[in-house]
């Protein structure tokens, strides 16, 4: 997660897996590679390689791939969530005052933790745990999102 903007009256905070997108269409783009280089040979295997690899390239790109954002605005006194995908575009707010930290949720797999950055919202019909990306991922980026919008809140509880 990337802090795109901070300012007194403004906290955006974005998420674009661009390197996801690009591995997994390179992942998807060798096996149609696979299928055009032996069509020739095994018709019935190079078709199924092509039809393979558009299918990893497209449906993977489509499923997994979604640009989040977060806007937490004063002047507005407005909390917005941004997920847009291929398929849908998904919009949620919640009024500033209910927004009273961010914390980083983690999952073990194995040997390895993941994290994601969640928001914590104490009232209105949304009150409870609200994740900002859906996945869970590697890095620091999570924790270095949860610390910005804490910092950001205790900002203008300072100034308060």
């Amino acid at each position: 997660m990337k802090i795109t903007r901070e300012t007194p009256d403004q906290l955006i905070i974005e998420n674009n897996p661009i390197w996801l997108a690009i591995f997994v269409s390179v992942f998807g783009l060798i096996f149609f590679g696979i299928g055009l280089a032996n069509v020739r040979a095994e018709p019935g295997m190079g078709i199924a390689f092509i039809a393979g690899g558009l299918a990893i390239a497209v449906g993977f790109n489509m499923i997994f791939i979604r640009r989040t954002q977060l806007i937490l605005d004063r002047p507005r006194n407005l909390v917005e969530l941004r997920r847009k995908g291929w398929l849908n575009y998904v919009s949620m707010t919640w009024e500033l005052q209910y927004l009273t930290r961010a914390d980083v949720q983690s999952s073990s797999s194995g040997d390895t933790n993941t994290y994601r950055a969640a928001l914590q919202i104490s009232g209105g019909m949304d009150a409870g745990t609200h994740p900002i990306t859906l996945v869970y991922s590697s890095g620091r980026g999570a924790k270095r999102a949860a610390n910005a919008i804490n910092r950001w809140l205790d900002s203008q509880a300072a100034t308060a």
